[in-house]
Order: structure tokens, then sequence, then C-alpha cells
């Protein structure tokens, strides 16, 4: 058998003599051919990404060019590579020479020497098992199969490092698609942003009321916060409601819970109310926990609107609630806010101004509109803010309905 390692054609030989790229210094860097040669030189664009040819400088100053099919190994030059060839040259071509120095990389941490040596071996003979599984092969129906082979009988194929089934490579290259139509809104909105303080005006506010594509909501979301102007953001409401997908909802939601501007809360609520989505209550619901004392308040108010008498339990729960500052910073003056006890909207907001030393600041308040949405979602009861007597009214429903509905369902 023909030794792999030995050089493969007469013409080939001379040309490695000739130049001297056999049996040089140890400095150089190593290439070991497809063919079974190997020369030495320095490798001018190793710095490059996997090259599709391999730029040499031999030691007498010749540049070589290899195409990369025909390197099986490009090594640079160290005391493991130079330890490695001593190796090499003494390896016997046969299966046990090939396996001791595949052994020999791996203890060393060789990993493409180790390989290509695994690989003579299955050359020499096919179904060497320890070559085989260390290449991560396994057996499959009597045959050898990679890793990569069985993934891919399992219908799944390699995609951005991973194997994925084709239905999760369509939804990642959807959503990626998703992702780019969402930057092209946005960016698209800011120029129309920027026109509505132009003689272009007009086309600006037809191609706000123009939006429908469920792709414009992050971007809508996003400039509805940022925007300071009411009439801007009412271009932006709208487009959300006109949208009405799940995610348009939530930007709306946030509208009634964040907005500073009560007008903008009430427009987004209009919106809401006329949309009716399912299972909205529950954001305002999770609201009532809120730090913010206006969060609550503005939350029950939409919660009486839309007329869910389920929430009647939490609602009891917000009716007085506490509020914690902490004012970290002695310079600086701090405000916090609270809703309004003075016969003002609890919606909007008062708030005080503080400076000194660090203060942690604590209110109990009162919340109106919690009161108000308990009155109208109880039909006209009215406890005031007597937590225990709501909870009290509350159990007396629930028992009096109670047996009429299991009455309905066939239960004593």
């Amino acid at each position: 058998m023909r030794h792999r390692f030995a050089y493969r054609t007469l013409g080939f030989v001379v040309l490695c003599m000739a130049v001297g790229w056999v049996g040089r210094g140890a400095a150089a860097d190593l290439f070991v051919l497809r063919q079974g040669g190997r020369l030495r030189g320095t490798w001018l664009n190793r710095q490059e990404p996997p090259p599709a040819q391999y730029a040499i400088l031999t030691e007498e100053g010749a540049v070589l060019k290899l195409d990369a099919s025909e390197v099986r190994l490009a090594l640079p030059q160290d005391a493991k590579t130079a330890e490695y060839e001593r190796r090499l040259e003494r390896c016997v071509d046969t299966v046990t020479g090939h396996w001791e120095l595949a052994e020999w990389c791996r203890e060393q941490g060789c990993k493409d020497q180790r390989e290509s040596h695994l690989q003579r071996i299955l050359d020499l003979d096919p179904d060497h098992a320890g070559a085989r599984h260390a290449l991560g092969y396994s057996q499959l129906g009597g045959q050898w199969v990679t890793r990569d082979g069985i993934q891919q009988r399992r219908g799944y194929q390699r995609y951005a490092g991973r194997w994925r089934l084709p239905q999760e490579i369509e939804l990642i290259e959807a959503s990626q698609g998703s992702e780019q139509a969402q930057k092209r809104w946005l960016a698209q909105m800011v120029r129309w942003r920027e026109m509505l303080n132009t003689s272009a005006a007009r086309e600006a506010h037809q191609g706000f009321e123009g939006i429908r594509d469920p792709q414009a909501v992050r971007g809508l979301a996003t400039l509805l916060k940022q925007e300071a102007y009411r009439q801007v953001k009412l271009l932006y409401v709208d487009a959300l409601e006109r949208i009405g997908t799940p995610p348009a909802i939530d930007a709306l939601v946030d509208g009634t819970l964040q907005d500073p501007d009560e007008e903008i809360f009430h427009a987004c609520l209009e919106k809401i109310l006329r949309l009716r989505p399912p299972n909205v209550e529950k954001r305002y619901v999770a609201a009532l926990r809120d730090e913010s004392n206006v969060r609550v308040n503005r939350a029950a108010y939409a919660l009486g609107q839309l007329r869910e008498t389920s929430v009647l339990s939490p609602l009891i729960g917000a009716l007085v609630t506490t509020h914690t500052i902490v004012i970290p910073k002695a310079s600086d003056a701090y405000t916090a806010t609270f809703a309004r006890t003075d016969g003002g909207s609890p919606l909007g907001g008062t708030g005080f101004s503080a400076g000194g030393e660090p203060l942690v600041i604590s209110q109990t308040v009162n919340n109106q509109e919690v009161l108000t949405a308990l009155i109208r979602l109880s039909g006209g009861v009215n406890y005031g803010f007597d937590k225990q007597a709501w909870q009290y009214w509350l159990d007396n429903e629930n028992r009096r309905t109670t047996p009429a509905v299991h009455a309905r369902r066939g239960r004593p």
C-alpha cells in the first residue's frame, strides 16, 4: 500500500527538493498536503478567514500559492508542531501507526491533526469502530452515519449554528423579516413626524392616517412615549386603534396608565372601550398594585368603565394604598406624585418637593377612583373607604349567588 504521507508524483518531489521545502529549519510553518507531502515556509495570509489559497514564503524568498483543496493541514510552527512533525516522520502508514499518533494528538489537544489521522484510518479500515466513534459516527440501521447525518434523517436542518426543524427556521426567518419591517416603519414615521412641521404636513397626516400594518405597532408605541405634543400623540393613538392587534392594545393600555397627559389617557381608554379586547381587565388589575398612586387610580377608572364585575375583590384591596418614596440625594430637590385628595382629578396628580438629607416618605392614600369604580360595579352600594365593610358585603353577595349557580349546574 502506498504511504499516505509519501510524495505521490515524481514531479512534485523534484519541485519540493528544488525549492528546499523539505527538511528545512524548524522555525518555519508546516503544511501537510493532501497528496501526502509536507512543506515548510512562512504562512503569509494566516490572519485571514479560511483562505481559498495559502500564500507561503519559502526560505529562499519565493512566494508560493497553494489552493486550499491541496492542503490537509496548515500548522503554525511551535514546539508542539515540531514534536508532531518528528512523530509524523516515524509514523507507519498502518491503522496502528495512525491510531497511536491520533491518540498522541488527542492528549496534546491537536484537534486538526488528530482528525487527519482518524480519516486516514478509515481509508485503511472503513469499519474501524474507534475512529468512527472519535469522528462522531454512530451506527444506524447497520450503517455508519455522523451525528449530522442522524439529525438530517430526523428532518432537522443546520441553521445559525443549531439543528432546527424546518418549521422553526420558517418562524425565525419570518421574525427576522418582521424585525426589518418594524425598523422600516419606524424610520418612515420619524420622517413623517419631521414633515409635520413643514409645508408637507398634509402628506405626513395622510401617511399616519393610512397606517394599518401590524408591523408599525412597535414604532407607534415608541413614538407615543417620546412625543410631547398632544395632537401628534392622537395621530399615533388613532393608528393603534385601526391596527387593533394585541400588541396595539398593549400600547393603548400603556397610554392609559403612563402618559402624563390626561387627555391622552381618555383617548386611549376610549379606543379600548370601543375595541373591547378580551382579558384587558387583567392589565388593569395588575396596575392596582402599582407603586404609582396615579396609575392605581387610572386602572380603577378603566375597570369601572369596562364594567367588569369579576374585579370587585382586587378593587377592594386597592381602596386604600400606601406608597413609599426614597429621596436619596441631599443636594437635589425631589418631587413625589400622588393622586389628588383636594377635590382635583385623581387621574392627574399633585406633588411635593424635598431637599436635605435622604428621606423615606410614606403616605397612605384613599383612592377616590377605586371607590367610584366599586360604587358603579356594585350597583350603587357605598361603604366609603371601609375595606372591611366592602369585603363583608362581597362575601355575602358571593354566598347569595352561589346556590343559584349550583342549582343551574345540578348540584345540591
